[in-house]
């Protein structure tokens, strides 16, 4: 009976050493997968949930230093600078686009904004956080604003949107698209490149996806409505 009873001890006692094992291997893995975010944030300066963001990463000022050859971009060679250019160019487009659209709409509604640098971008793989130099993105927004407020600005205004943006791509060592970012949103403006679209009709713009950068099918800017 001793016997019998001591085996069954033996089995209980073991039953539980196996799960104690079991239990720890668990804590060891989840506190192994929290150390590997953490080194992730500290190293990349992002959190580890944007570490898959399809642009190496990178986010905000970060992302617009790194294209520009500077920050974490020095580090990467030609092809992966290149790469990296290539991704964030649709990010650029509707970046610039967005900022447009976003000072039009201030016009019509009467209202008046001091636009911030830092805007979110939906892409197909995330959300990414991007960022344009501030003096950038309020000659940009002031196109868009003017354009709906003094449609008779139009002209000139479209010369400082395209100095501006080619500024911009200038910096980021990125190509232009071959319609001018006037003749998009304005539809006044002729094709820069050879043989692309002419100028949009007066009734709306060119649309974007008539361009390479063009991140998103369903993207679209209204046009600059006119009086």
């Amino acid at each position: 009976m001793d016997a019998i009873f001591l085996a069954i001890l033996a089995i209980v006692v073991l039953g539980i050493i196996v799960v104690l094992i079991y239990l720890l291997d668990k804590v060891n893995r989840l506190e192994g997968a929290s150390a590997l975010s953490a080194i992730s944030e500290v190293v990349t300066g992002a959190p580890a949930a944007a570490a898959d963001n399809g642009l190496n990463g990178l986010t905000g000022k970060a992302l617009w230093d790194a294209v520009c050859g500077k920050g974490a971009g020095a580090n990467l060679d030609a092809d992966g600078l290149a790469s990296l250019r290539k991704r964030y160019q649709p990010i650029l487009h509707k970046h610039i686009l967005t900022v447009v659209e976003n000072g039009a709409k201030d016009a019509q509604a009467g209202t008046s904004t001091n636009p911030t640098p830092d805007l979110e971008i939906a892409t197909l793989r995330a959300k990414v956080e991007s960022w344009l130099p501030p003096q950038h993105v309020k000659a940009i927004y002031t196109a868009g604003y003017e354009a709906a407020s003094n449609p008779e600005d139009i002209p000139r205004l479209a010369q400082s949107l395209d100095e501006t943006c080619a500024t911009l791509y200038a910096r980021a060592e990125i190509e232009l698209p071959p319609t001018p970012y006037s003749g998009l949103v304005f539809g006044a403006t002729p094709a820069r490149a050879e043989g692309a679209e002419g100028a949009a009709d007066d009734t709306g713009m060119a649309d974007a996806s008539d361009t390479d950068a063009t991140a998103d099918d369903d993207f679209d800017i209204k046009p600059v409505k006119r009086n």
